[in-house]
């Protein structure tokens, strides 16, 4: 048998766990995207305000998050919460610890769309009596989130391609499961270039779904 039809053959052998670590990595990555774009939009709030004491302590919870390795902070949660008594999945710990992370990545793509708006729009909407956090979501966020489509799409493939770090608490994700699958097949390059075509699909469905968005904020605008 030719070295075509032997990966062939171990391919569709193995295709069955690479798809159920792939739904892994989609759950994975569907359950923290949400959850980063949420946190980081509530980060942005305290790293705006005009208090120094709570602008502080928003900066260094960033500077933390982003300075520090996402490994080091995923295996902080695996291990250090049932120090507390919680006992979370490993699954919920890796989400947690990839929205954590990117959150911060994100608050700041925030703030620097926020900061691309016109002061005047700010004053104006204040103005008629527009309360500040109103004026942010009614007004500011609509035109900086349009702004910032590119970036925060980066930011989730980004965010995407560090899922495979989950695989280091134990979640059955898709490198998890090709670490297996090379175990048992001592093929390692055929399944490491079968797993990063799956990344490959997966990131290229994401970023075409954000240029859709930037092309259609754009019509609309």
């Amino acid at each position: 048998m030719d070295y075509a039809a032997q990966t062939a053959h171990l391919l569709i052998r193995e295709f069955p766990q690479l798809i159920a670590g792939f739904l892994v990595t989609i759950g994975v990555a569907s359950a923290a995207i949400p959850l980063a774009l949420i946190l980081g939009l509530l980060l942005v709030v305290p790293r705006m305000a005009k208090s120094s004491a709570i602008a502080g302590a928003a900066i260094a919870y960033i500077e933390l998050m982003r300075n520090t390795p996402l490994l080091a902070q995923i295996y902080l949660i695996y291990f250090g919460l049932p120090l507390l008594g919680l006992y979370p999945s490993e699954f919920t710990c890796g989400v947690a610890g990839i929205a954590l992370q990117h959150a911060a990545f994100m608050a700041e793509t925030y703030r620097g769309g926020i900061e691309s708006i016109s002061p005047q729009q700010w004053e104006a909407a204040r103005a008629i009596g527009m309360r500040k956090l109103k004026v942010l979501r009614l007004v500011i966020l609509p035109q900086a989130i349009v702004r910032i489509l590119g970036p925060l799409g980066n930011q989730m493939i980004i965010l995407i391609k560090d899922t495979s770090l989950v695989s280091a608490i134990g979640v059955m994700e898709l490198t998890m499961t090709a670490k297996m699958a090379i175990e048992r097949s001592a093929a390692s390059a055929e399944i490491f270039v079968a797993i990063g075509a799956f990344y490959l699909i997966l990131t290229t469905f994401v970023g075409a779904v954000v240029r859709l968005a930037e092309h259609y904020a754009a019509e609309s605008n």
